[in-house]
């Protein structure tokens, strides 16, 4: 009986603490959210933005927004007309930012995307905090 709990608790511990993920190329990079302080008038600009910090101690700053990349010769609206995405745009004839719905997980969302075969690339479009010299 006490395994049972401890491994319960064990289990529920790492549900709790899991984190949010993006890859790079090919490598997976782990993020835990963390609060940043900022200036009401930044905060105001900033409300949507959620931040979250890498294992080397990098921050970064997350939005409702995607960069995909189509394989090659795909029509790329075409591949994207199929999830529930709110707007695109075209920044190259293969890239795309693509916004979804402020309820969504951006991550998750990514993810989704990127196990698509007509997907070459697609993680959250990643914004840097920047400090002041």
């Amino acid at each position: 009986m006490k395994k049972q709990i401890i491994i319960s608790f064990l289990g529920l511990s790492i549900f709790v603490n899991a984190s949010e993920f993006y890859y790079s190329n090919g490598n997976k990079i782990e993020l835990s959210q963390v609060e940043v302080s900022q200036t009401l008038g930044t905060r105001m600009l900033n409300s949507q933005t959620k931040y979250y910090k890498t294992a080397t101690g990098k921050s970064i700053g997350v939005r409702d927004d995607i960069l995909v990349e189509c394989v090659a010769n795909k029509d790329c609206e075409g591949v994207l007309s199929k999830y529930e995405i709110t707007d695109i745009s075209q920044l190259t004839d293969s890239i795309y930012i693509v916004k979804i719905a402020s309820d969504k997980n951006v991550f998750e969302f990514a993810q989704k995307l990127y196990n698509d075969s007509n997907i070459k690339l697609a993680h959250p479009n990643l914004r840097k905090i920047r400090n002041r010299r």
